[in-house]
């Protein structure tokens, strides 16, 4: 109650000529959700001084890039590690508690800043699958540490969630399917509890696993544009 009146993909208000986001816009979330509306509405903005319609969004610029350096070499950290989460480092009670401007959390040092980042589960690094390349060895299958990949008989999508390896309950995450296979089966891979760690890229003796780095560009305002439009 009380908050403006924003359009969330244009940041354009209701009136016109002002645009803005964030917590002013939307109310309190975090500061990443903040920049991502500055660049939405940075474009908004050089489109509304060009006369240009504004609702009109350019495309981000989406790459997929093998990862695969040499034979069985990646360019990223593939071994499975079960550390727990590395604790912020906090100040000591007692001086936090006297004074309210204190800032509590210390950050991580070098060392601890590269132990948590070892953590990285490489969200960003899809598999990907060749089906006219695989003999159907099942070697993926056996090195999966978390069974998310069946090969198995097509069917109805819910018969066949149950077909699984691990059956797949969660009917709101989509399956990587993929057909083409000689025995006529199915290569279904359940991206719900899938790591993207690449033992089946590693493992697989053809290369019909590959582990590519998905790179999303969002669309932004040149620097020449911005400069325009403040001008």
């Amino acid at each position: 109650m009380g908050m403006p009146v924003v359009d969330k993909v244009t940041m354009q208000s209701s009136l016109p000529n002002v645009f803005f986001g964030g917590d002013a816009a939307f109310g309190p979330k975090n500061i990443i959700w903040a920049v991502a509306h500055g660049h939405d509405a940075a474009i908004s903005i050089d489109k509304f001084c060009q006369g240009e319609d504004v609702a009109q969004r350019p495309p981000p610029l989406v790459n997929l890039v093998s990862q695969k350096m040499g034979i069985h070499e990646w360019s990223y950290d593939n071994d499975v590690s079960n550390d727990k989460r590395y604790r912020v480092p906090l100040k000591d009670k007692g001086i936090a508690l006297k004074d309210i401007r204190a800032e509590v959390e210390l950050g991580y040092d070098e060392r601890l800043a590269f132990d948590e980042a070892q953590r990285c589960l490489n969200c960003d690094v899809q598999t990907v699958f060749a089906p006219k390349l695989c003999i159907e060895c099942d070697a993926c299958v056996d090195i999966c540490p978390m069974d998310c990949i069946t090969f198995a008989p097509d069917g109805a999508e819910a018969d066949l969630r149950q077909r699984l390896s691990a059956p797949a309950n969660n009917a709101t995450q989509d399956l990587y399917v993929a057909d083409g296979l000689k025995t006529g089966r199915m290569m279904v891979k359940d991206e719900d509890v899938c790591l993207h760690c690449g033992l089946c890229a590693e493992r697989c003796p053809t290369g019909a696993w590959d582990m590519q780095r998905f790179f999303l560009d969002m669309a932004q305002v040149g620097a020449e544009a911005g400069h325009a439009c403040r001008r």
